[in-house]
C-alpha cells in the first residue's frame, strides 16, 4: 500500500510540476514532495516539519529574486527585441538581457541578505 501511495504521489507531483511555471511553485512543490516521502517512510514528523520548514524558507528565499529578475528582465527583453527579425537587434537586446539578469540577482540577492540579518 505504501509503494502504491508514494506512486500516486510522485505521479501527482510530476504532473504538477510540469504545468507549474514559477519557482517558487516548483520549489513548493518538491518541498511537498519531500515532506511526503519523509512521511511515507517512517521519519519522526517532528524531524519532517523541520525538514519541511527549511525547504520552504529556501523556496522563499531564492525564488524571490529568480522571479522579480525574470518579470523585470524579462519584459524589457520582450520590449528590445520587438518582432525578433532584426538578428543585430536580438544580439544586442541578448547580451543586455544577461547584464540585467546579473545585475538584478546580485542587487535583490544582496538585499535580501541585509533583509535577513
Amino acid at each position: 500500500m505504501n509503494s502504491f501511495t508514494a506512486s500516486l504521489a510522485v505521479a501527482a507531483i510530476l504532473v504538477f510540476s510540469t504545468s507549474a511555471t514559477p519557482c517558487t511553485d516548483i520549489c513548493l512543490s518538491e518541498c511537498a514532495f519531500t515532506l511526503q516521502s519523509c512521511q511515507l517512510i517512517g521519519t519522526p514528523a517532528d524531524l519532517c516539519a523541520s525538514e519541511n520548514e527549511i525547504c520552504t524558507k529556501d523556496c522563499d528565499f531564492s525564488c524571490n529574486c529568480i522571479d522579480i529578475c525574470a518579470e523585470k528582465c524579462g519584459s524589457a527583453f520582450a520590449a528590445c527585441k520587438g518582432d525578433g527579425i532584426d538578428l543585430l537587434k536580438l544580439e544586442s537586446c541578448s547580451i543586455t538581457l544577461e547584464v540585467c539578469e546579473v545585475q538584478c540577482g546580485t542587487e535583490c540577492g544582496m538585499n535580501n541578505l541585509i533583509e535577513s540579518v
